[in-house]
């Protein structure tokens, strides 16, 4: 029997429950260092008097540095280790949460957020891997929704739990480089180092890296391992996984397949300009609507991130008795309907929060729909590259949202035509799921095969 079966297949172990806790736990920290900016952006919009655009590259700065962390950083991972990458990541994030603050200039703090997203980036490709081989195939389920939602649970906690604290005298008064929202970041980069130190007593090295890595020790480190895992010893390394052919881009712009290339492109491309224009600039919206109130930034984003684990949790119910081509279009309508109501809603408190929460319930749950719908698009060779073309290049969505965010409100846009129009690419998407659906069906082509 394979080591990994083996593991799937048995009981989990103390070591392994420890590995899972702590992967969880190093996400959840990074959820907080991707959410700080959204809830500390009034403070800095108000010391810098920054204009709208510009606020929004430093929104988007750290989704550029996650992108190119796990493109180009993570991979180096397959030489060196797994573990070595994580810890790296988890030092880069410190030091990008730290340089922020030290700054004072708002150029400083945009390079900040590219080098904190370039760690969070890496160290989340890193740990994803370790945290699939430490779990049984019972507990499988249960953790990847939990690593899941980690990002979520990180950004929810920050603004509860230091949030309000940035509004407070003893905070808002300290000395520079810690009072006031640098406080926020400070305490993020805290916490990264906590995770690097973490990583570095209590994370384990990759199994397969190991034991593919075919180094002087290997075999031995690998035992080491195992017996803490409660395995049994092995004699002799596993060889290498025979490479399976691999699909290309030309392989997912065939005729057969270009067409669902592009709807799925288009579809989580607008998708992801939506949600991320709402999670970075709901918080300060809402508090330059309330005459510049700051303090209800974090109440606003704990709103949303509430609103989206349940959604997300929901979504996820439902779709294993429904088919997500049909789910997820439903979700991303009543999103649309959610985000113009919140334009509309006006600013009485706390109605503005639970209107942003109700919105986030909905469009939110897109992420999960679209996780599940797009891997089946494509013959299994071809799988992996499909998923992989199309997040990448979608996720530029992401990055272009906030932007024009800035721009929407430099122009001085009504706060409901800002979020009525920012709701149509949720409109959109859901659409080019639809038209999926019903051209697979016309059409009589299998598209939801079995995931290997």
């Amino acid at each position: 029997m394979k080591i990994s079966d083996s593991i799937a297949t048995s009981r989990m172990s103390g070591m392994q429950i420890r590995t899972v806790v702590l992967s969880i736990i190093l996400i959840v920290f990074d959820g907080y260092d991707m959410a700080v900016m959204s809830f500390t952006g009034p403070y800095i919009r108000h010391e810098y008097a920054s204009s709208g655009s510009m606020l929004g590259y430093v929104f988007s700065g750290s989704l550029v540095g996650m992108f190119l962390g796990s493109t180009f950083v993570a991979p180096i991972a397959d030489r060196i280790g797994r573990r070595k990458v994580a810890i790296v990541s988890a030092l880069i994030v410190a030091l990008g949460m730290a340089i922020g603050p030290l700054g004072q200039d708002i150029m400083v703090l945009l390079a900040s957020r590219v080098v904190t997203g370039l760690g969070i980036g890496s160290l989340v490709a890193a740990v994803g891997v370790i945290l699939s081989e430490f779990t049984s195939r019972k507990a499988y389920s249960v953790t990847m929704a939990l690593y899941a939602a980690a990002i979520n649970i990180g950004a929810v906690l920050g603004a509860m739990l230091v949030g309000p604290f940035l509004n407070m005298d003893s905070i808002a008064n300290m000395a520079y480089p810690f009072g006031g929202w640098r406080f926020a970041f400070l305490i993020g980069a805290g916490l990264a180092v906590l995770a690097a130190l973490g990583t570095i007593a209590l994370f384990p090295e990759s199994i397969t890296w190991i034991s593919e890595s075919a180094r002087p020790g290997a075999l031995e480190k690998l035992n080491v391992l195992l017996s803490k895992m409660g395995q049994k010893p092995v004699t002799e390394l596993e060889a290498p996984a025979a490479k399976e052919e691999k699909g290309s881009i030309r392989t997912v712009m065939t005729p057969g397949l270009r067409w669902r290339t592009f709807m799925m492109l288009a579809g989580y491309t607008l998708y992801m300009v939506t949600f991320y224009f709402v999670n970075n600039w709901a918080p300060t919206t809402v508090a330059s609507g309330h005459n510049g109130d700051m303090s209800l930034a974090a109440p606003t984003l704990a709103s949303t991130g509430i609103g989206g684990i349940l959604g997300t949790l929901l979504f996820g119910v439902i779709s294993t008795k429904a088919n997500p081509r049909i789910v997820t279009p439903i979700f991303l309508v009543l999103g649309t309907l959610g985000l113009a109501w919140f334009g509309f809603a006006g600013t009485a408190i706390p109605m503005v929060f639970i209107v942003a929460g109700i919105a986030s319930f909905f469009f939110a749950a897109g992420t999960g729909g679209f996780y599940s719908i797009i891997p089946k698009l494509y013959p299994t060779l071809a799988r992996a590259t499909g998923y992989g073309f199309v997040i990448g290049v979608g996720r530029l969505g992401g990055v272009i949202g906030p932007i024009l965010g800035g721009y929407a409100i430099d122009a001085q846009w009504s706060q409901g035509t800002l979020y009525t129009v920012f709701a149509l690419p949720l409109l959109i998407a859901a659409g080019s799921i639809f038209a999926l659906h019903i051209g697979s069906k016309r059409s009589k082509i299998q598209i939801d095969e079995p995931v290997h």
